[in-house]
Parts: structure tokens; C-alpha cells; sequence
């Protein structure tokens, strides 16, 4: 059964700096698990805070950082600018930071937070997960931010992976690579591919494509179902 919830402007501060965002609960007194979800190229636009409020249907306090500070685009040659200006570095700071302030909240089940990203953030997540062990759980959409293999060796929590099998820029040679490299160092893992979805089949509510709307369903449902067994 879906949770009302309820939605708002979300900041927290990092090394002295705020990072505006957007917060996304269900509408309970009862403590659950929290997700914090980074937002693709775009920037933190309307198709991001609708999956934030989907997750929160779900039963999951969801944070979604602004990591380029109010910039939205839709211009492709402008989002990618947007991605490949950003300070790698500070962004993934930022998220770590994001785990003290959702722990202040009573909404939160303190020790169980998530950490999943879309194309950039996907790839953003992955750092945060290597860096840092306050995450329980990394769910990770068809990242096109690839780190260098060897940041992925210091990953502990479990990931559950999703990917279009007809994606331009998250392709199979790079999905197969990536399952190499988290298979020799020995993570646990699940990987998920959908035969005719594209890129972004999740957080691109434009998309016409049949493939990619079944793409959506299933791998939804089966990121909720994951992500409630791993954070119980």
C-alpha cells in the first residue's frame, strides 16, 4: 500500500557550506529507512523529485542533494557541461555529509541509509559508497560517471545495479567491466539489464518507448523490494 507523503525544501550544512535540497517522507510517525538519491545531468529537476516522492510512496525518507546549486538544464551540450565541470571531490563530500543531517531527523531509522544515484549520480554514488561506510545499501541506475576500477575495491555494502541493454552511454562493454571488477574483488552484488530500454528509461518521464515504461515498472519494483529486505 502506497504512503501519503509529504514533500519540502530540504539544507544541510557541509564544511561550512549549505547544500540546498529537496526532501521527499512519508507521512508517519513510525521511523523508516532513508535513501538519498543523486540526480543525473539535469540537474535537481521535476522528473528527479518525482522519483524522490515515488520512493517516499514507498515507505522511505528520500534526500535529494542539489549538487549544481540551483543549475537545471535541458540542453544536452549544457548538462554536459554541468557534469563534466563538477569538483568530483567536493560533490561526493557533500553527500557523506548528507548522512548526519538525515540521522537528525526523526523520521529516520537512524542506522539505515541508502545511497543511489541516476547516470551522473550513479557513477557519484558509487565514490560515496567507496568512500565511506555510514551507507547500508547502494542502488545504482546506468551510471555514466565511471571511477577508476580501483575505487571500487573499498565499497562494503551490498549494490543492486540496473541498466538498459540499449544504452548509448552506459553500454554493455561498460556494464560488463564493471561486473568484472566488482566480481574480482570479491562485492556482493546483483546486476539487472532490459532488453530494449534505453538510457534513463527511470527518470525520463517523456519516453514513449514500451521497453523502456516495462523497464521502469520492473526495475522499480524490484529496487523497493530490495531495498526494504536490506535496510529491515
Amino acid at each position: 500500500m502506497a504512503h501519503k507523503i509529504v514533500s519540502l525544501h530540504a539544507a544541510y550544512k557541509s564544511r561550512g557550506e549549505v547544500v540546498d535540497g529537496f526532501l521527499a517522507r512519508p507521512l508517519t510517525h513510525k521511523p523508516t529507512p532513508a535513501l538519498v538519491l543523486l540526480h543525473g545531468y539535469r540537474g535537481l529537476d521535476d522528473a528527479h523529485r518525482a522519483i524522490a516522492r515515488k520512493f517516499a510512496g514507498e515507505g522511505f525518507v528520500c534526500l535529494a542533494p542539489d549538487l549544481f546549486e540551483g543549475k537545471i538544464s535541458s540542453d544536452p551540450a549544457y548538462s554536459a557541461l554541468l557534469k563534466t565541470s563538477l569538483d568530483i571531490e567536493r560533490a561526493v563530500e557533500k553527500i557523506i555529509d548528507s548522512v548526519a543531517y538525515l540521522r537528525m531527523l526523526p523520521a529516520v531509522r537512524q542506522k539505515k541509509i541508502a545511497l543511489s544515484g541516476f547516470c551522473m549520480g550513479g557513477g557519484l554514488a558509487l565514490y560515496g559508497l567507496s568512500r565511506s561506510r555510514r551507507f547500508s545499501a547502494g542502488l545504482i541506475f546506468y551510471q555514466s560517471l565511471f571511477p577508476d576500477p580501483a575505487e571500487l575495491k573499498g565499497i562494503r555494502a551490498p549494490l543492486q545495479c540496473h541498466y538498459g541493454a540499449e544504452d548509448p552511454n552506459t553500454t554493455k562493454a561498460e556494464v560488463e567491466m564493471f561486473r568484472d571488477t566488482l566480481t574480482g574483488y570479491g562485492k556482493k552484488f546483483d546486476i539487472h539489464i532490459y532488453e530494449g530500454a534505453g538510457h534513463a528509461f527511470l527518470n525520463n518521464t517523456s519516453r514513449k518507448n514500451e521497453a523502456d515504461r516495462q523497464a521502469a515498472e520492473r526495475a522499480f519494483t524490484k529496487a523497493s523490494r530490495w531495498l526494504k529486505k536490506t535496510l529491515a
